[in-house]
């Protein structure tokens, strides 16, 4: 499902992920959000965040997580970006916390001179434990071409 808000902004509602996309003439924004892990019924982590490109030098994820069961398992966000033409990196992790606020980390990566677009890849995650294995949500995919 998708809808045009106006000539500037675009919003998608992909598998439950809202992307809202802002063109501008050399700069892309891509906001995501929420995603959320879930374990035994029960939410556990969520993330959400704005994929860009900085400068036209990095793609630049700036990625909010947050531990929703402040149970003592640490929650982080797992990421891998796509380069258009196969081109791919990962991993692309947060460090691992247990706040029941919002933490702020930043993934950077170089654009990759051969491709003009990318996809960043990112999902909430919570670490169980052995021999439990961290569980995480489903994948948003921002995508901005350069």
């Amino acid at each position: 499902m998708s809808r045009t808000a106006s000539r500037k902004h675009l919003a998608t509602a992909l598998g439950g992920v809202l992307v809202f996309t802002a063109f501008a003439e050399t700069a892309s924004a891509v906001n995501w959000g929420h995603v959320t892990a879930m374990y035994d019924g029960r939410q556990r982590a969520t993330a959400y965040g704005t994929f860009f490109n900085d400068r036209d030098v990095n793609a630049k994820n700036k990625v909010l997580s947050k531990d929703l069961a402040p149970d003592g398992n640490t929650v982080y966000t797992a990421g891998h970006w796509y380069y258009e033409g196969g081109g791919e990196v990962f991993p692309l992790n947060t460090p691992e916390h247990n706040h029941t606020y919002y933490v702020a980390h930043y993934r950077t990566h170089p654009l990759d001179p051969k491709a003009k677009s990318v996809r960043g890849g990112t999902r909430a995650c919570v670490q169980l434990g052995w021999p439990v294995p961290d569980t995480c949500s489903a994948e948003a995919l921002p995508t901005f071409s350069y």
